[in-house]
C-alpha cells in the first residue's frame, strides 16, 4: 500500500497543470459552500439570539394552563416549594428573570389606552433585557418603586410625560378588581414596535401588589450558563418539576412559529447549495474525465507490463483522495480568515433595510457564524462529491481494452 501511495503522490506531480485544476476546483467549491453556510447560520443566530434575549429568554417555567389560556388566574406560585425544586440546578443556571404581565387600560386627564403592563425585577431585568440602555427621558426603575415606565409609543399616544401620574384599571387574580395610581419615573424605548406602542414596566412587588397576586408570576424565565446546554438542563428540570402544576417551555416551542418561517429560507438555500454541488460534481468530473481520456494509453501499459488492475485502481482512488483532501484543507484554510473577519466585523446594512432591522430591534449588521459545523459539513459534502466522481477512474480501469488502448 505505500508503494501504491507513493505511486500516486508522483502521477500527482508529473501533469502538475491536470493536478491544480482539478484541486482548484475542490477548492473553490469548499470556499463558496462554507462561506454561504457561514452567511446564512450567522444571520438566523443572531435573529435568535436577540428575539431570545429580548422575548422568551431560553427556559420559561410556567403554570401548566397558562401557555393555552394566558391569563392572570393561571399564574404560579413562586413559593419555597418551587425555589427549592430548582436549588438542584443552580449551579447551571445563570439567572432568573421572574415576571407577571396582563392587559391595563391606563388614562389620564385626556386619553385611555390599552396597554400590556409587565410586572418585573429591575436588578434581575438589567442582566436579560437591559432597558437602561433605551431610557429616553427620566430613570430606571428600582425593586422599591411605586412609579412605572412607559414606552415611548405610548407616551406620545398619551401625551405623557415624566412626572406625570396615570390611572390603571384591569382585571386582577380570581376576578379581584385592580385599580391604582402611578407617576410616571421614566419613558423607554422599547425596539419592537409592537410592544413600544403600548407597554408599561412596573417593578415586581408593585405589580403584584396592583394585580392582587401576591407571590404569583406568569413566568419565570431561566437563563442557563451556557445556552448550549438548554436542551439537557431542560430534560433535568422537568424531571424535578411537578407536571401535574407547571410546565416547562424551551426557546424553540416559544418560537416554533418563527423556527419554521426560518425552515422555509434554510431551504431556499439549500437549493442553493445543492446547485453548487451539481456544479461541482460536474467540473470534477468534466477534469476526471479528460485525465483518464489523457492517461488511457499510460493505463493500458502499467496493465501490460504486470500491474493488477485493481493495483491501478486502487493508485486512482488515492488520487482523487489526495487531490480531494489538497482542496479541502486549502479551501477551509481559506474560507477561516473570511469568516473570522465577517464574523468580528459584519457586514453594515443601510437604508430602508438598515431601518427595518432597527424598527424590529435588531442591529442592522449581517455577521458570519464561526460554528464549527459550518466547516465540517461542507468539507464533508465535497468530500463525498469527490470520491463518488472517483468511481468512474475505477470503472475506466476495468473495462479498459488494453490492446485497444495501447494503440491510441
Amino acid at each position: 500500500m505505500k508503494m501504491l501511495m507513493i505511486l500516486a503522490w508522483r502521477n500527482l506531480w508529473r501533469n502538475k497543470r491536470r493536478t491544480i485544476i482539478t484541486v482548484a476546483s475542490v477548492f473553490f467549491a469548499v470556499l463558496l459552500a462554507i462561506c454561504s453556510e457561514s452567511f446564512q447560520r450567522g444571520s438566523y443566530e443572531m435573529m435568535i439570539d436577540n428575539m431570545v434575549k429580548y422575548s422568551t429568554g431560553y427556559l420559561k417555567v410556567q403554570d401548566v394552563m397558562y401557555h393555552d389560556e394566558p391569563s392572570i388566574d393561571n399564574s404560579l406560585l413562586y413559593d419555597d416549594a418551587l425555589q427549592s425544586a430548582l436549588k438542584p440546578y443552580a449551579e447551571s443556571i445563570d439567572y432568573l428573570v421572574p415576571r407577571i404581565q396582563g392587559f391595563t387600560l391606563v388614562a389620564n386627564d385626556e386619553t385611555t389606552r390599552g396597554a400590556l403592563l409587565i410586572g418585573m425585577n429591575p436588578d434581575s431585568e438589567v442582566q436579560f433585557n437591559d432597558f437602561r440602555e433605551n431610557i429616553v427621558a427620566g430613570d430606571y426603575l428600582e425593586s422599591g418603586d411605586q412609579s412605572v415606565l412607559i414606552s415611548s409609543g405610548l407616551a406620545r399616544v398619551l401625551n405623557a410625560e415624566v412626572g406625570d401620574t396615570l390611572v390603571f384599571i384591569s382585571q386582577g387574580f380570581q376576578g379581584a378588581s385592580a385599580a391604582g395610581l402611578f407617576p410616571v419615573k421614566g419613558i423607554v424605548r422599547i425596539r419592537v414596535p409592537e410592544m413600544d406602542r403600548a407597554t408599561i414596566l412596573m417593578p415586581l412587588a408593585a405589580a403584584q401588589w396592583f394585580f392582587q397576586a401576591d407571590e404569583r408570576l406568569t413566568s419565570l424565565i431561566v437563563m442557563p450558563n451556557n445556552p448550549a446546554d438548554t436542551e439537557r438542563l431542560a430534560n433535568a428540570m422537568a424531571k424535578g418539576l411537578d407536571a401535574e402544576w407547571f410546565r416547562l417551555l424551551t426557546w424553540k416551542e416559544l418560537l416554533a412559529d418563527f423556527l419554521k418561517l426560518m425552515a422555509f429560507d434554510v431551504a431556499a438555500n439549500k437549493v442553493f447549495l445543492y446547485i453548487l454541488y451539481m456544479i461541482i460534481a460536474f467540473g470534477i468530473y468534466g477534469t476526471v474525465l479528460t485525465m483518464m481520456v489523457e492517461r488511457t494509453k499510460e493505463l493500458a501499459m502499467i496493465i501490460s507490463v504486470g500491474m493488477k488492475r485493481s493495483q491501478l485502481a486502487v493508485v486512482c482512488v488515492i488520487e482523487m483522495v489526495l487531490m480531494t483532501l489538497l482542496g479541502v484543507i486549502a479551501g477551509a484554510l481559506a474560507a477561516f480568515p473570511v469568516v473570522y473577519y465577517f464574523h468580528h466585523n459584519p457586514i453594515q446594512l443601510s437604508g430602508e433595510l438598515a431601518n427595518v432591522m432597527i424598527d424590529y430591534g435588531f442591529e442592522p449588521v449581517m455577521p458570519f457564524s464561526m460554528s464549527a459545523i459550518n466547516f465540517l459539513s461542507q468539507v464533508y459534502v465535497v468530500s463525498v462529491i469527490s470520491l463518488l466522481v472517483s468511481i468512474y477512474p475505477v470503472y475506466k480501469v476495468y473495462s479498459m481494452k488494453v490492446v485497444e488502448s495501447s494503440k491510441l
